[in-house]
């Protein structure tokens, strides 16, 4: 996969390095807890996403001291950092850096590679995308609006999405 973009919290990774490769997976795994029966078998009693980590391979080529300086600054927040990548522009990760970032220099110090090691606590990514419904778009992709007999109003409101959303509702 080609990126032309990979920002964390806004900043342009690839303005410092050279991205060689990307690893997101294509599912967050799965934490389930069982309890045996007292015949054969268990019977589920939890389940729920695990954390995740997302893995970008890189190249560093010029003035390699004042770019591991920047990308470690970049990189060494001790909070949450949204990371968007060009290939899937409507959703963001909220990572932190996990771990050291190892870093082998080549070449008698001419270029750096190394791999940024991300956590994804909550496992998933989530939409940028904010979706509105209203009178005019009732009766399609986002919901249903009725206007009952008695005055009140029922919402319906579709989640298109993977998970669980709690909507944000505003009255007029």
């Amino acid at each position: 996969m080609e990126y032309n973009s990979i920002k964390l919290n806004n900043v342009e990774l690839m303005d410092y390095m050279i991205i060689n490769d990307v690893r997101r997976g294509i599912s967050t795994g799965m934490t389930n807890v069982t309890e045996n029966k007292v015949g054969d078998g268990s019977d589920l009693i939890s389940s729920n996403l695990s954390s995740k980590k997302i893995e970008i391979d890189f190249t560093l080529l010029k003035d390699l001291i004042a770019t591991k300086r920047i990308v470690g600054k970049i990189t060494s927040s001790k909070q949450l950092q949204s990371i968007i990548f060009s290939d899937d522009p409507n959703v963001f990760w909220e990572v932190i850096i996990d771990g050291e970032i190892k870093a082998t220099e080549h070449n008698n110090g001419k270029y750096t590679t190394g791999t940024l090691t991300f956590l994804v606590p909550k496992g998933y990514a989530e939409s940028v995308d904010t979706k509105v419904l209203n009178n005019d778009n009732s009766g399609g992709e986002n919901g249903t609006i009725i206007n009952n007999a008695d005055n009140s109003v029922s919402v319906l409101i579709n989640n298109n999405g993977t998970l669980p959303i709690y909507p944000t509702i505003k009255v007029t």
